[in-house]
């Protein structure tokens, strides 16, 4: 009997399952924790360029104006979670976007948001 105890792999998958079913969904939720992460920078950094970019074109731009272009490239982003510094002198022009990063896994670490910054400077003509 014991021998036959030994032997029956009934159930065997459905332990392996629930055993490996935590890991699996562990390694994909961070996965796409680390994509949206990804692209979250990518924005901020794609926007900060862009508002340099409409600072160089044109020149008699003020902060307002400039700060509205970086709003308008946040494709995606919520625009008034993301704090923009514009500061213009008469050789360069820097733009500074920060936005807190929410985690969807906030309650399995042991933080919840993540600070991120994108600067571009680009010298003027």
């Amino acid at each position: 009997m014991l021998r036959t105890l030994l032997r029956n792999r009934r159930g065997a998958t459905a332990v392996e399952f629930a055993l490996v079913l935590p890991v699996f969904l562990s390694f994909l939720l961070g996965t796409m924790e680390v994509g949206r992460f990804l692209w979250v920078r990518s924005t901020l950094q794609f926007a900060a360029e862009e508002a340099t970019r409409y600072a160089i074109a044109h020149s008699t731009a003020g902060t307002a104006e400039i700060s509205a272009q970086a709003k308008a490239s946040l494709a995606g982003l919520e625009s008034a979670s993301v704090q923009i510094n514009v500061a213009s002198s008469s050789a360069t022009v820097t733009v500074r976007l920060t936005h807190d990063f929410q985690l969807v896994t906030a309650g399995l670490l042991p933080f919840s948001t993540v600070s991120l910054s994108a600067t571009s400077q680009f010298p003027r003509n």
